[in-house]
């Protein structure tokens, strides 16, 4: 296996990553699960997962000499949009771990990291984006059918999450379980 393709297959697996990581995550806000810890802790093992995916990749690319990846690539400086999507989708994915860790410690507050959060639908976009305009197989059916399965399945979750019978069950749910507490 040439570096091109484990970059590849590092690439997809990382976009596999992240689109569950995104659609744990709204369901997570939806209050879909009580207790939440165990899927949090899984919410994160995603996102993770993606991030080590992303750096093979990256790595992997700086090995081969068909990929043309130099620093300023990495950095975003590039004549190519979507390497310059994918910079930006690497250097959120990087820094949204160190935000949560900057809120356990009580370094910012909740607010500042929730919107900074809302950066990991950015950062997915980006990537899509970048994949969909740099990737080799972006033409093959199979890509455009992963592409276009995580974008339904991101979709979707947003969907259930923010409709209005989705909405109205969590709040029957946040009532009950403050009902239960109180007595």
């Amino acid at each position: 296996m040439t570096a091109w393709d484990a970059a590849r297959a590092c690439a997809f697996v990382a976009l596999a990553a992240y689109t569950l990581a995104i659609c744990w995550g709204i369901l997570l806000s939806a209050r879909a699960w009580r207790p939440a810890a165990a899927q949090l802790v899984f919410h994160r093992f995603l996102s993770m997962l993606g991030l080590v995916a992303v750096c093979i990749h990256v790595s992997l690319l700086f090995t081969d000499r068909y990929a043309r990846l130099s620093w300023k690539s990495l950095i975003g400086v590039d004549h190519r949009v979507g390497v310059v999507a994918g910079a930006v989708a690497l250097w959120l994915v990087v820094v949204l771990p160190l935000t949560f860790r900057l809120r356990t410690r009580k370094l910012i507050s909740h607010r500042t990291w929730r919107a900074i959060h809302y950066l990991g639908y950015a950062a997915w976009g980006l990537a899509v984006i970048h994949g969909a305009l740099t990737g080799s197989d972006t033409r093959s059916p199979y890509a455009l059918g992963v592409y276009g399965g995580a974008v339904a399945l991101v979709c979707a979750s947003a969907w259930w999450r923010w409709s209005p019978p989705a909405q109205t069950a969590a709040r029957r749910r946040l009532v009950a379980d403050g009902d239960a507490g109180a007595r």
